[in-house]
C-alpha cells in the first residue's frame, strides 16, 4: 500500500462535501465532528474544514497538516471506500499529536463496528 496522500484521495468539490454533510452518520469527538458516509469507490476521501475562529492560518494549516498525516498512516483498513470529513473543533489547537490520532481512530472504529455484522 502506497502512503501517499493523492488527489483521488481527498474532496475537492463543494458539492462532494454538502452530500457527505446531508447523508453521513456523524461522531463527536473532544476535538473535532467526524462525517462518515461509504462512497461505492475502491478508495477514501478525506474533507478537512477548519474555520477561521480557530486561529489565524499558520495555526489553521498545522492543523489540517496534522489531520491529513494521521489520516494518511492510519486509513481505515477493511472497509469499503468512505468519504470522511472532518470538522475541527477550537480544542483541537492545544492537542498533541498522539491525541488527536487517538480521537480520529477511535472515530473510525465506532463506525466500523456499527457496520460489522
Amino acid at each position: 500500500m502506497s502512503l501517499t496522500f493523492t488527489r483521488q484521495e481527498r474532496l475537492r468539490k463543494r458539492r462532494e462535501y454538502l452530500d457527505v454533510y446531508e447523508r453521513a452518520e456523524k461522531i463527536h469527538r473532544s476535538h473535532f465532528v467526524v462525517y462518515i458516509l461509504t462512497n461505492g469507490l475502491g478508495h477514501h476521501r478525506l474533507g478537512l474544514t477548519v474555520s477561521r475562529k480557530i486561529g489565524k492560518s499558520v495555526r489553521r494549516n498545522r492543523l489540517k497538516r496534522r489531520l491529513r498525516e494521521i489520516f494518511r498512516t492510519n486509513r481505515p483498513g477493511n472497509q469499503p471506500g468512505l468519504d470522511i470529513v472532518i470538522n475541527v473543533k477550537k480544542s483541537a489547537v492545544g492537542a498533541s499529536f498522539d491525541r488527536l490520532r487517538s480521537d480520529l481512530r477511535d472515530a473510525l472504529d465506532m463506525e466500523a463496528a456499527k457496520k460489522a455484522p
